[in-house]
């Protein structure tokens, strides 16, 4: 299965790239496929995604098709055409007043 990888926002300066396929010979979740994506570009794109307990941190919001998932546990399939689209964003924080 062919998973391409969006990323988004701030998550873009730590991986220098807008767009990754990651190749897996089975059905995956959301946390397999980020831990695949950590070890192509590191620990430092795990601690912007990856609270310290493992969770997405507050700002970081997945995209598996078009439904934005919660849940890192979520299964990542192979779609119709034999490739899945994911999206990453990393929103920044802001500050009302």
């Amino acid at each position: 299965m062919k998973v391409n990888v969006h990323f988004y926002g701030f998550v873009r300066d730590v991986v220098d790239t807008s767009r990754i396929a990651i190749e897996t010979s089975r059905d995956i979740s959301v946390r397999e496929l980020l831990d695949l994506a950590a070890k192509r570009f590191g620990e430092a794109l795990r601690e912007r995604l990856l609270s310290g307990s493992g969770e997405l941190q507050a700002n970081v919001r997945v995209f598996v098709g078009e439904d934005e998932t919660a849940s890192l546990e979520t299964p990542i399939s192979d779609g119709q055409n034999g490739s899945t689209e994911v999206k990453v964003f990393v929103l920044s924080a802001t500050a009302g007043g």
